[in-house]
């Protein structure tokens, strides 16, 4: 293609252009994407790729204290509230400190307050 007066190569993209598969060409796909995402899920497994972490009571309690008293570094609450945990009674406190409102307000404060003692008790 060339450009209007001068001769040129002109060369268009296409920005913002998206791809949309329906039909026989989807039905024809799911037998290539299933083992795929298989084949995904049985590498995490042998190779150790996890998406959760391996946290104790201890780093629980800390993250909790450490948000509560204004001593944590800046990403350590968007960590502990963004990785799921692997022991599940730890992921469950995990997710209800997800639930707290930001900025903290006082129900919020007593929620992670009441979510401490219990971690503590663990």
């Amino acid at each position: 293609m060339t450009g209007p007066s001068d001769g040129q190569p002109v060369f268009r993209i296409a920005i913002g252009r998206s791809v949309h598969i329906s039909g026989w060409p989807a039905v024809l796909l799911a037998p290539l994407t299933i083992p795929v995402i298989l084949l995904i899920k049985l590498a995490e497994r042998l190779f150790g790729l996890k998406t959760s972490a391996d946290l104790t009571a201890r780093d629980v309690e800390n993250y909790l204290r450490d948000f509560l008293e204004g001593t944590g570094d800046e990403w350590d609450w968007d960590d502990f509230t963004s990785i799921p945990i692997t022991d599940p009674k730890l992921e469950d406190l995990r997710e209800e400190a997800e639930l707290v409102p930001l900025p903290l307000n006082a129900e919020g404060e007593a929620t992670l307050r009441r979510l401490l003692r219990e971690v503590r008790s663990l």
